[in-house]
């Protein structure tokens, strides 16, 4: 009987393993982290976004070069959600080696994040010729959900992607 509790008692402590495992594990953080900033209420990982960005990341690595877009408006991959992609190089070698460049869920969100400088919140306007919607996006303060996902491209660079739901960048709307 003593054996049974022991395991039982190892089996109840032991913390449930998350769905956000291997490359994005920490995204949720990262993303939350920003959010905390602001004052904005934090992300919860989906299963069902990541599964919806990894097929996104799929597609771009596998059937379009590599070469980033964001999902169509309309048609088979027709877009249902809030979208940030990201794209990293692979590290190329002098002797024309290349390999696999480390990358987590930090630096992915952080670069999204760095279009904070641009951002003009009492205009609610990104600064002239800067980009600032992925920034937005993160921080979309009714935004409640993200899933991401990642694909390796055939010379090894990397697509990153990340759904959310409700979407944010409602024009006319405020991020927070």
């Amino acid at each position: 009987m003593y054996l049974l509790t022991v395991i039982f008692l190892i089996v109840l402590s032991t913390p449930a393993i998350s769905a956000e495992m291997g490359h994005m594990s920490g995204m949720t953080e990262a993303h939350n982290a920003i959010r905390l900033k602001l004052g904005i209420e934090p992300l919860k990982w989906s299963d069902e976004l990541a599964q919806y960005a990894r097929e996104w990341a799929d597609f771009l690595a596998n059937e379009n070069q590599c070469v980033l877009r964001h999902r169509p408006q309309t048609g088979e991959y027709g877009q249902q959600y809030g979208e940030n992609v990201y794209w990293a190089s692979s590290i190329q070698f002098s002797n024309g080696g290349n390999e696999i460049q480390q990358i987590d869920a930090g630096k992915v969100v952080n670069s999204w994040a760095a279009e904070s400088i641009d951002y003009d919140h009492r205009k609610n306007t990104c600064r002239d010729g800067k980009t600032c919607g992925h920034y937005t996006q993160v921080i979309w303060s009714t935004t409640t959900e993200l899933g991401c996902g990642m694909s390796l491209c055939k010379d090894k660079s990397q697509v990153w992607v990340c759904n959310y739901y409700p979407p944010g960048n409602i024009k006319g709307q405020v991020p927070y």
